[in-house]
């Protein structure tokens, strides 16, 4: 009988945490869904909610402990790994961020926004052209996506940046922005 009282508090709690969490009360919902995983340590969607809790209320090395979390269950949940490349990107760790986008890229290459976010972390490692590649890759997807064609106009027009060619066998790809 203890387990069903427990799943009906922890359903309570993940309601009130998603509420407090929708009306950006970031402490107070991290409070209750940490009680909700306190009673349903297991439950993968209320790990993403926790984590996703913890990265809105920039506490992202946390977060991803939740979504590694999720993910050593379920390695094809996108939702997981779109959170933990926000959140490493958030930390400054772009080579993870872009290492778990490209996963996600490879797993799901249809994904809207994968390629977008895998743009803007190239772009702010200014590899330029790997962002032109994917920016136009999420375009191919969704030919409305106008964060994707803002990017990839700003990129455009950089000063200094060419695109490789075969008659030029070194080229700056490391063009800094204005």
């Amino acid at each position: 009988m203890q387990a069903g009282n427990n799943d009906a508090r922890a359903a309570l709690l993940w309601k009130q945490g998603s509420r407090l969490l929708e009306r950006k009360k970031y402490a107070r919902a991290l409070e209750v869904m940490k009680q909700a995983v306190e009673l349903q340590p297991s439950r993968l969607e209320g790990r993403l909610n926790l984590g996703a809790a913890l990265f809105l209320a920039h506490n992202c090395e946390e977060a991803i402990g939740h979504f590694r979390y999720v993910l050593a269950f379920d390695e094809q949940n996108t939702t997981a790994l779109l959170n933990l490349a926000a959140a490493h990107d958030a930390l400054g760790q772009m080579d993870e961020s872009i290492a778990t986008l490209e996963t996600l890229i490879e797993r799901r290459p249809q994904w809207r926004d994968a390629h977008y976010n895998l743009g803007v972390a190239y772009y702010k490692q200014r590899d330029y052209f790997k962002a032109e590649d994917a920016l136009r890759a999420e375009l191919l997807l969704n030919a409305e996506h106008a964060p994707a064609r803002e990017l990839l106009n700003t990129i455009y027009r950089l000063p200094h940046i060419k695109k490789p060619d075969a008659s030029t066998p070194e080229i700056d790809r490391t063009a800094s922005s204005p």
